[in-house]
């Protein structure tokens, strides 16, 4: 098959989460056989990895990301309803041509939409010939923007945003889901949650995929004092309120047993608001960018996952499970994960609960390690790339044999 991927970021092998998602199913359909493409925005900082990617892929075109305007923002988060805002802020009528002109000249059998966002460029594009689209639904947008709204604690900006964009947005992007071939969702949840909107839609589960090789290391660094880590991108919305979250809530608990225990927050995208808070104190610290999240979660004793807002499987948290780290999560952090609260992770979502989990594993070195170790006994059995890279290549083969 041909197939062409479209991403919102840059995907790579050094990139974390979802986009990390996106690199592995290209590279191991490449290893089946395939042939495949990729159109994606990229920030300049990322540039450095096209060329990379243009050895690996049948071709590569990117596009720079879209310039962020204040008033023209507010104007699109707050006033219009012409469009969501969300999409809005990954539109451009170039990416709607390119797309259009590499099907064409490429002659795809099939375009995957990675993320949601994405699939506008599947729908209503005046540019793109007849072909078998699809979307990966990294999340459902409609509920990410319900829990906005719903959750205590959630800046008043972002509630009036969401208030103001949740009827326009499940409009839109269930209109949207209608007009594709397929759907894919990574947990079995949100594929509920789309077929409860839209009975009518053919949705299957692909969950991600582990690259246990790319993993495992020889090395380990152990760090002389107790590291509490979390990782991800922290402008996503709900990265931010996991982290802030627990700076506010959860880390004095922590603190009052610990003091010698350190946090990091490791990954781009932490604005000045978290940035603040971690230089009133010494053993907070906020890590950008890093082209490796190996090292971190190696010298870490705990990863913790406060996530409380947005939808979809948390892959950065199946990977920590994979090299045995020791996880607390939030119950929505380990939706879609078979996460069994004691024997291989910790499920809590009040910060008592939460700092007390977190107390347990520091104090209690057989009762980290046994949980470790059933973490990655879970993520080998049902997380290991070859085999959802399998149930994904099967779903596109059965969308492209269907004739037009």
């Amino acid at each position: 098959m041909k197939i062409l991927f479209l991403a919102n970021r840059l995907p790579h092998a050094d990139v974390a989460g979802g986009h990390r998602l996106i690199h592995q199913r290209m590279k191991q359909l490449i290893n089946h056989g395939h042939s495949v493409g990729l159109a994606a925005f990229v920030a300049e900082e990322n540039e450095a990895f096209i060329p990379a990617l243009q050895q690996e892929l049948y071709e590569v075109k990117t596009l720079p990301l879209k310039k962020q305007y204040l008033a023209v923002r507010v104007f699109h988060d707050y006033i219009s309803s012409a469009q969501p805002a969300i999409f809005w802020k990954n539109y451009s009528k170039s990416m709607m041509r390119l797309v259009g002109d590499m099907v064409e000249q490429t002659r795809y059998d099939v375009v995957v939409a990675e993320f949601s966002e994405m699939g506008m460029y599947l729908y209503r594009n005046p540019y793109l010939s007849a072909v078998h689209k699809v979307v990966s639904c990294h999340r459902c947008l409609t509920t990410s923007f319900s829990k906005y709204m719903e959750t205590a604690g959630v800046p008043w900006a972002l509630r009036l945003k969401s208030a103001s964009q949740v009827r326009v947005l499940e409009r839109c992007e269930f209109e949207m889901y209608s007009a594709m071939d397929h759907i894919l969702t990574l947990t079995a949840e949100d594929r509920f949650t789309l077929l409860h909107h839209a009975p009518q839609l053919p949705v299957s589960v692909i969950p991600p995929g582990i690259d246990f090789d790319y993993l495992d290391r020889e090395t380990h660094v152990s760090a002389p004092e107790p590291i509490i880590m979390m990782c991800g991108y922290f402008a996503d919305k709900s990265n931010h309120d996991g982290a802030m979250w627990f700076l506010e809530e959860i880390w004095p608990l922590v603190k009052q047993k610990h003091p010698e225990a350190r946090c990091q927050f490791v990954g781009a995208g932490a604005n000045i608001e978290l940035k603040r808070v971690a230089k009133k104190q010494e053993t907070i610290q906020v890590i950008d960018r890093v082209d490796d999240l190996r090292p971190y979660r190696e010298q870490a004793a705990i990863f913790v996952n406060p996530m409380r807002l947005g939808s979809g499987l948390r892959i950065k948290m199946l990977e920590a499970m994979a090299t045995s780290l020791p996880v607390v999560s939030t119950a929505l952090g380990a939706a879609g994960i078979r996460a069994q609260n004691g024997e291989n992770c910790f499920i809590a979502d009040t910060p008592e609960l939460f700092a007390q989990s977190i107390d347990w594993l520091l104090t209690d070195k057989k009762l980290a390690h046994s949980m470790g170790q059933h973490a990655r006994q879970l993520v080998k059995e049902h997380h290991d790339i070859l085999n959802t890279s399998r149930e994904f290549e099967k779903v596109l083969s059965e969308v492209v044999a269907v004739k037009r």
